[in-house]
C-alpha cells in the first residue's frame, strides 16, 4: 500500500483536530469581553482561518505534485526519445503511428513527420502485410515477445526486427508500444553459417563417397592389370582406368570449386547482405 496517498488527508485530519481542540478553548477566554455579534464574528474568522490555511497548504501540495508529475513525464519522454532501440506507438484501431523515437527515424529512413502520416503496414514488405493483419488482434496486451518480423525501410531495404509489444492508453486512445531490435546482421550471419555448413557437408560427402569410390575403382583396376594374361585385357583395363581417373578429376574439381566458394563467402562477410 502506498502511504503517500494518505499523507495529505491524514495531515489535514490531525491539523483539524488540533485546531478544534485548541482554538475553541482559546476563543472561549475572550467570549466574556465580546457581545453575541462579536463572538459570532470571531468564530467565523476562526473557521475562515482554518479554510484559508487548508487552501494554502493544498495549493503548495498540489504545486509540488504537479512538479513531480512533470518531472516524471520528462524522464519518461527522455527515456523514449533517447533510447538507442527503435520505439514507436501506434493506434490499435487504425494502425496509424502516433509517436516514434529518433532511433526509429534513423533505422527506417523516414522523418518523424512522415512516420506520423503512415500506418505500421507502410514499413512492411507487401507480402508481410496480410500476415501482420491476421496476427495483430491476437497479440497479448501485456509486455510480450512477438518474435522476428520482416520490415522495410524507406529505401526498400528489407531488415529483420525482433519485436516486443505492450498495449497502453496514449492521448486517450488504445495504443500499442513497439520495441523493435534490428537483428538483420544476426540473421545474415546465421544464414552464412548454414550455407557454410551445407557446403562443408557436401565437401565431406564428396570426399567420403565420390573420391573414395573412384579411388577404389582405380586401385582395383591396377590390381587387375597386374593379374591380366593378355594384351587385350590390359587395354580394356587401361580404358576403364582412364574413365575412373576422369571421374576422380571431376570430383576433385567440384570439391575445389566448393572450397573456393567458401573462401569467397569468408571474404565478403563484411559486405552488406540483401534478402
Amino acid at each position: 500500500m502506498n502511504f503517500r496517498l494518505f499523507k495529505i488527508p491524514v495531515g489535514f485530519l490531525i491539523v483539524g483536530i488540533l485546531w478544534a481542540l485548541y482554538s475553541h478553548p482559546l476563543l472561549a477566554n475572550f467570549d466574556k469581553y465580546l457581545n453575541a455579534t462579536g463572538r459570532e464574528i470571531v468564530r467565523s474568522l476562526n473557521h475562515l482561518g482554518f479554510v484559508a490555511l487548508a487552501a494554502v497548504v493544498l495549493y503548495f501540495q498540489i504545486k509540488k505534485q504537479q512538479k513531480q508529475i512533470l518531472l516524471s513525464e520528462e524522464q519518461y519522454r527522455d527515456l523514449f526519445e533517447r533510447n538507442p532501440t527503435p520505439l514507436w506507438i501506434f493506434r490499435t484501431d487504425n494502425f496509424r503511428f502516433v509517436k516514434v523515437n529518433k532511433a526509429a527515424t534513423r533505422l527506417y529512413g523516414y522523418s518523424e513527420r512522415e512516420f506520423l502520416s503512415m500506418t505500421v503496414m507502410n514499413i512492411r514488405p507487401e507480402k508481410e502485410v496480410e500476415k501482420f493483419l491476421q496476427s495483430a488482434n491476437k497479440f497479448s496486451p501485456d509486455l510480450n515477445d512477438q518474435g522476428v518480423w520482416k520490415h522495410q525501410t524507406k529505401h526498400g531495404e528489407v531488415i529483420y526486427a525482433s519485436i516486443v509489444t505492450s498495449d497502453l492508453y496514449f492521448k486517450g486512445n488504445e495504443c500499442r508500444l513497439v520495441i523493435a531490435t534490428n537483428i538483420t546482421d544476426t540473421v545474415a550471419n546465421e544464414a552464412r553459417i548454414k550455407a557454410q555448413n551445407a557446403a562443408l557437408h557436401e565437401i565431406a560427402w564428396l570426399n567420403s563417397h565420390e573420391v573414395r569410390k573412384s579411388l577404389c575403382s582405380v586401385i582395383s583396376l591396377i590390381q587387375l592389370m597386374k593379374d591380366s594374361q593378355t594384351e587385350l585385357e590390359r587395354r580394356q583395363y587401361i580404358t576403364m582406368l582412364e574413365q575412373c581417373t576422369g571421374e576422380l578429376d571431376e570430383v576433385l574439381i567440384k570439391t575445389n570449386k566448393r572450397v573456393d566458394e567458401l573462401k569467397e563467402h569468408d571474404k565478403s562477410d563484411h559486405e552488406p547482405v540483401t534478402f
